[in-house]
């Protein structure tokens, strides 16, 4: 018997959990830094579901759409930039952090192919 699938959400905050446990021995600084990109990939994937759901949702894709989308784009990096440029961050623990969202979409892919097959 199968239970409900999970959502894409909880597996990228399992794996941001498991990439935590993962650098703790290397120190607050790096847990800090990978716990910040983290907390960014998280808000960030849930901002672009919303995008991506409301472009699917318009027949076209007009110029105001557009726009937020590279305006959100645009927030999303200089967000990025003034953490690697205010924060005493490990640029590498911090673009980890950042890139949760690769095995998270991974596993979330594979198991729904899994469930339709």
């Amino acid at each position: 018997m199968r239970g409900r699938p999970v959502s894409l959400h909880t597996k990228n905050a399992l794996v941001l959990a498991l990439f935590l446990g993962a650098v703790a021995p290397f120190g607050w600084t790096a847990l800090i830094s990978v716990a910040i990109g983290g907390g960014i990939q998280l808000v960030n994937l849930r901002g672009l579901e919303r995008s991506v759901g409301g472009m699917l949702r318009t027949s076209g894709v007009g110029g105001l759409l557009r726009g937020l989308l590279a305006l959100r784009l645009l927030l999303l990096l200089g967000l990025v930039g003034m953490v690697l440029v205010t924060l005493p961050v490990q640029p590498l623990a911090f673009a980890l952090g950042l890139s949760i969202v690769v095995p998270a979409v991974l596993w979330h892919g594979l198991t729904s192919a899994a469930r339709e097959a």
